[in-house]
């Protein structure tokens, strides 16, 4: 019997990156490819649907590259960015730029919406997501106030699962995680949402197929079959937004696992065997079948380390600055940083960074250790808004932090809780991957993602506990100067 193979792909807002598996779990390859972001006005957000499936293609090829593995990649599942709006005409072609996930523009139709529905707790209710100035309802809704040509040429309204799906299969699919962010599904009951497809002004005829994560969507089409380099015996099995699949791919998959992921955005997920939508978080279905996510973000976690690093201090190498920072205290002798804009709990957001504390004796260093510290403290603060508490095994940090002993360190000694480091870092697709063996039949328990575990220090921990009421005080004290 041939060898089989297994591809986990991250289709992400800055690029995509493929690994490619054995059914043995091995890691055999992998590739990256970038593509970019437009502005074409202000807070508006916008990408080339075409970029994205050259980018699979490209990686695809570079990590099949022998005919041997090629024609023998079994499954493809994926890991996707959510919320991004592509409009299709009858050819399955853009009839326009994809509107993505961060835009802005939204803001008139924010305001229709709650006109028109009667509040905004209605769209976190069906979708578990919070009603904002971009995602597809007020996307669509917007580009019919503004782009009614384009709007009566588009046959569909699809986001980077389903066009990517489309692309591969020719069907359009979409996981629940993904509709879930995207706001037009009603989580619970697994269907659309009558009313918010009103309000855009669509049918359910112009959205993909639901389905869930792990189900087989269809064979590669001959076309798409070529442009990656595959067999169209290869089958694509249906993915999951993105910070769901790094949970699977973390392992974390039982009531009361916590995933940390430490990127430009620092997002707390955890999991649960119900949806809870009595804190305000982020709500969803997980990628773990049966099994229920709540999520909370810091938006401007690893990028506060970068801004300093890269316009202030010279770009030191992260070596250097986990050499030192290592060495130095901050917190501990007054100096705080505050993140830039963020939110950690419902309702109480910032928008301004800001030092408190400052003195002449503190260097570069000093400053870089208070900015990892106080990403800890806004991320073990937004963890005391989740009903779910870790498990006694500890917190999972995946993400660039995870590399950095020190950073890693703060975690476990502020929040008191072990901290476990997966051996792949790029769990997405390690996730997306399990997804793939999952659709074909095969078990994914042959991944094996093995962690270290970082310990706190008690008598760490019991000064910080102190440290970080403190923290919270000082930020009250803030409020909106920031």
């Amino acid at each position: 019997m041939e060898k089989k193979y297994f591809l986990g792909i991250d289709v992400g807002t800055t690029g995509t990156k493929t690994l490619l598996f054995s059914s043995e779990g091995e890691v055999l390859s992998h590739a990256y490819q970038g593509y970019e972001t437009s502005s074409p006005s202000i807070g508006c957000s916008e990408q080339n649907a075409e970029d994205w499936w050259n980018a699979v293609c490209s990686t695809v090829r570079k990590t099949c590259s022998s005919h041997q593995i090629s024609s023998n990649v079994a499954a493809i599942s994926l890991s996707l960015q959510g919320g991004t709006m592509v409009p299709v005409d009858k050819d399955f072609k853009p009839v326009r730029p994809a509107i993505v996930w961060n835009d802005l523009r939204g803001t008139k139709q924010h305001e229709e919406f709650v006109a028109e529905i009667g509040s905004e707790q209605y769209m976190y209710e069906k979708t578990g997501w919070d009603l904002g100035t971009c995602l597809l309802p007020l996307d669509i809704r917007w580009m019919k106030d503004n782009e009614p040509t384009l709007f009566s040429k588009t046959a569909m309204f699809l986001s980077v699962p389903d066009y990517i799906s489309m692309k591969m299969t020719g069907i359009a699919a979409i996981d629940l995680s993904d509709a879930g962010i995207n706001q037009t599904a009603d989580i619970q009951k697994g269907i659309y949402d009558s009313r918010i497809l009103k309000f855009a002004g669509i049918t359910e005829k112009q959205l993909p197929r639901l389905v869930h994560s792990g189900d087989v969507i269809g064979h590669l089409t001959s076309q798409a079959a070529e442009e990656l380099g595959l067999s169209q015996s290869t089958i694509l099995v249906a993915g999951a937004h993105d910070q769901y699949a790094v949970a699977l791919g973390a392992g974390a998959v039982n009531s009361g696992d916590m995933v940390i992921g430490s990127g430009t955005c620092w997002v707390v997920t955890a999991i649960s065997d119900s949806p809870d939508f009595s804190h305000g978080l982020s709500q969803s279905v997980s990628a773990t079948e049966g099994k229920w996510g709540s999520m909370l973000s810091l938006s401007s976690g690893g990028i506060c380390l970068d801004w300093f690093r890269n316009s202030i201090a010279g770009n030191i190498p992260y070596s250097t600055i986990d050499n030192e920072v290592g060495r130095r205290k901050a917190a501990e002798n007054g100096l705080f940083f505050f993140p830039f804009s963020g939110q950690y709990k419902r309702g109480c957001s910032f928008t301004k960074a800001s030092f408190s504390g400052l003195d002449l004796s503190h260097d570069r260093f000093d400053i870089m250790r208070s900015i990892m510290e106080g990403i800890v403290f806004q991320t073990v603060w937004m963890m005391e808004s989740f009903s779910t508490r870790p498990s006694s095994e500890g917190i999972i940090l995946a993400g660039g932090a995870s590399k950095s002993r020190p950073w890693s360190q703060m975690l476990s000694d502020i929040s008191g809780i072990p901290v476990r480091i997966p051996g792949i870092a790029d769990l997405s697709c390690v996730g997306a991957a399990k997804l793939a063996m999952k659709g074909f039949g095969i078990d994914s328990d042959s991944i094996a993602v093995n962690a270290t575990s970082i310990k706190p220090d008690r008598t760490k921990t019991q000064i910080f506990h102190a440290i970080l009421e403190q923290y919270k005080a000082l930020a009250g004290k803030l409020g909106d100067s920031r």
